[in-house]
């Protein structure tokens, strides 16, 4: 059965008919619109995620398969940290490089895991962890550092 936005038996039947309605009618009505719409729906579609600025450039899983230990991680104190109260390692490494996406770990605002990670990441945040980027140069000074 074909739907008509100019039918009125067409509507009223559900929320999900009544919204393909509404569109259909936008098309119609609106071609330039809806044409621009649709542009920008495929071009969103075909950004990669990982060359946006809103993820971290690997997944958590993929740094731990190809590194032996966490010490080449950007953020290795907070992956460490995370990684270690048993958080997922992809989660922990969007949280490790300062996305505050507890909603990743649980939904549930009670749940222990989430205000686990939730602490960890304050005291993270408080200290300024995430305030400078990391500087990996050859300059270190040994001197400094105490026994």
């Amino acid at each position: 059965m074909t739907l008509d936005y100019k039918n009125p038996n067409d509507w009223g039947r559900s929320p999900l008919t009544d919204s393909a309605l509404r569109l259909e009618q936008f098309k119609v009505e609106n071609p330039e619109q809806w044409a621009a719409m649709i542009s920008a729906d495929i071009q969103s579609l075909s950004t990669p995620i990982f060359e946006s600025e809103d993820y971290p450039p690997f997944t958590g899983t993929e740094f731990i398969a190809t590194h032996s230990t966490i010490d080449d991680h950007p953020y290795s104190a907070a992956f460490g940290q995370f990684l270690g109260n048993g958080i997922d390692p992809d989660i922990a490494n969007i949280l490790a490089f300062g996305s505050n996406r507890f909603d990743l770990i649980s939904d549930d605002l009670d749940d222990p895991v989430r205000q686990l990670a939730t602490r960890i990441y304050s005291r993270f945040e408080d200290m300024g962890y995430w305030d400078e980027v990391p500087d990996y140069g050859d300059d270190i000074n040994y001197d400094n550092i105490p026994y």
